[in-house]
């Protein structure tokens, strides 16, 4: 690993992820995203491990969706907008 993965991020730098990462959920729920965004966010590592957490748990939802992926989704966008909002 590069000296860049392993730099504490800002709180700034964090949220700006945070919302990264609920825009890529929502877009991806409500059919908005283009045609690779999903594939973007969910194979490129967060620098958040709680934000790369949910993006893991995110990659790992079986498609297409159902009524409980789309469940799971939901939540994990939840979380990540609990952490956009500082």
């Amino acid at each position: 690993m590069g000296w860049f993965s392993k730099r504490q991020i800002s709180g700034q730098e964090q949220r700006e992820e945070a919302r990264y990462a609920l825009q890529a959920i929502r877009s991806f729920l409500d059919g908005s995203g283009g045609p690779h965004d999903w594939d973007a966010f969910t194979s490129c590592s967060l620098r958040d491990p709680r934000l790369d957490r949910i993006r893991r748990l995110a990659s790992a939802v079986d498609l297409p969706l159902g009524h409980e992926e789309r469940a799971s989704l939901e939540v994990l966008a939840e979380q990540a907008e609990r952490l956009a909002e500082g």
